[in-house]
C-alpha cells in the first residue's frame, strides 16, 4: 500500500479568464472546485491505475463532507484525523492570455498538541502495511520547528519516506535519508541555496545532495524542461510531453504519483520515470486538479522519451 500524508488540505478553486487584469472587472470563462492537498492528489493517480492507496492526514471539521464525498464517490479509502475549523480554500486564477496562473493560499486551520499526537499514532498504525509513505505540501498552522522530523520519526524504516516538500521542511526532511525527494527546480535552489542557473550545475548540485543525504532518488521536475531522475549510479532526463496545456496546477504531483504507482508495481526506474513524465503531462492537459484517465496517461506514456546521461555525470 501507498501511504499519503498531507499536512495542511485544501480544496482548490479553480478560475479561469481570457485575461486578468487587476483592478478590473472579468468575466470567468471556468469555475471548478476540486479536492486537493499535494498528499491527496499523489494518492489520486495511485487509484487511477487501481492501485492501493489510503491518503491520511488532517481535515477541517467544518467541511469535512467535501473531501469524504470524493473519497467514497471515487472507491478511495481514507483515513484523517479530524481537526476543530475548515479545511481552506486554494484558490488559482488562471491568466489563458499569458498561460500564467496567480495563486491565493490560505492559512486553513489550526492543529493543538493533542491533534499531533492522534497523527502520530495514525502514521505509526498505517506503517506496517505501507510499502511507502508520502509527505507532500505544507506544514498547517499550530505547527513548530522541528515537528516535521516528529512525524519521520514515527516510521522505523527510511527505505519507505518519499518527501515532495520545500525549505525548511525539506531540510528537516533529507536528515532522515528518505527513498526519494520530489523537488521542482526553484525549490531545489532556494532551499540549498543553488545559484546557478545553468541545468548542468544544478544537475551536478543534485547530484551532490543526494550524496550528502544518502538519498536514494531525487525526481527533479523541471516544468516545460522535462524532469530529471538521479540515484547513486543512474541520471536520466526527459523532455516535457507536449500536450495542450490547460492547467500546471497538480502536475507536480501527480509526476510523484506516477512515479511511485510504478517503481511499486514494477521496479523499474526508467519505466517509473516514464510514467511520471505521462502523468504530469496528463494532469496538465485538465482544469484544476480534477482526475485524468488512465487511458490518457497511457497514450501520453508512449511519447516519453528518455535519455541515459549516466556517463556525463557519474
Amino acid at each position: 500500500m501507498i501511504t499519503t500524508i498531507t499536512l495542511n488540505p485544501a480544496i482548490d478553486q479553480t478560475i479561469i479568464v481570457d485575461e486578468l487584469k487587476p483592478g478590473e472587472i472579468h468575466k470567468v470563462k471556468i469555475r471548478r472546485m476540486d479536492v486537493g492537498g499535494k498528499g491527496i492528489n499523489v494518492s489520486k493517480v495511485v487509484h487511477v491505475f487501481d492501485g492501493d492507496t489510503t491518503p491520511i492526514g488532517y481535515l477541517g471539521m467544518e467541511n469535512r463532507y467535501f473531501f469524504e464525498d470524493f473519497f467514497q464517490a471515487h472507491g478511495i479509502k481514507y483515513d484523517f484525523v479530524l481537526v476543530d475549523g475548515a479545511t481552506r480554500t486554494n484558490t488559482k486564477i488562471i491568466d489563458l492570455s499569458k498561460h500564467q496562473t496567480t495563486e491565493f493560499n490560505e492559512a486553513g486551520f489550526s492543529i493543538s498538541k493533542d491533534d499531533v499526537e492522534r497523527l502520530k499514532i495514525k502514521i505509526r498504525e498505517y506503517e506496517p502495511d505501507s510499502k511507502y509513505m508520502v509527505f507532500s505540501g505544507s506544514m498547517c498552522q499550530g505547527s513548530y520547528p522541528g515537528l516535521f522530523g516528529e512525524y519521520l520519526d514515527q516510521i522505523g524504516d527510511n527505505n519507505k519516506i518519499v518527501i515532495d516538500a520545500t525549505g525548511e521542511i525539506l531540510l528537516e526532511g533529507v536528515k532522515h535519508q528518505p527513498f526519494l525527494i520530489k523537488p521542482n527546480i526553484n525549490e531545489l535552489k532556494a532551499t540549498f541555496g543553488i545559484n546557478s542557473s545553468s541545468l548542468e550545475d544544478i544537475i551536478r548540485a543534485a547530484i551532490a545532495i543526494r550524496e550528502r543525504f544518502d538519498i536514494r532518488w531525487i525526481l527533479l521536475s523541471m516544468g516545460a524542461n522535462g524532469a530529471a531522475l538521479i540515484s547513486q549510479d543512474l541520471v536520466l532526463m526527459a523532455d516535457a510531453v507536449k500536450v495542450d496545456v490547460k492547467s500546471t496546477v497538480g502536475a507536480g504531483d501527480s509526476m510523484l504519483g506516477g512515479f511511485i504507482y510504478a517503481y511499486d508495481r514494477f521496479a523499474d526506474p526508467v519505466e517509473a520515470f516514464r510514467y511520471a513524465l505521462a502523468c504530469g503531462a496528463a494532469a496538465a492537459t485538465t482544469e484544476g486538479t480534477e482526475m485524468f484517465s488512465k487511458e490518457a496517461a497511457m497514450d501520453l506514456r508512449k511519447e516519453v522519451i528518455i535519455a541515459d546521461m549516466t556517463s556525463i555525470y557519474v
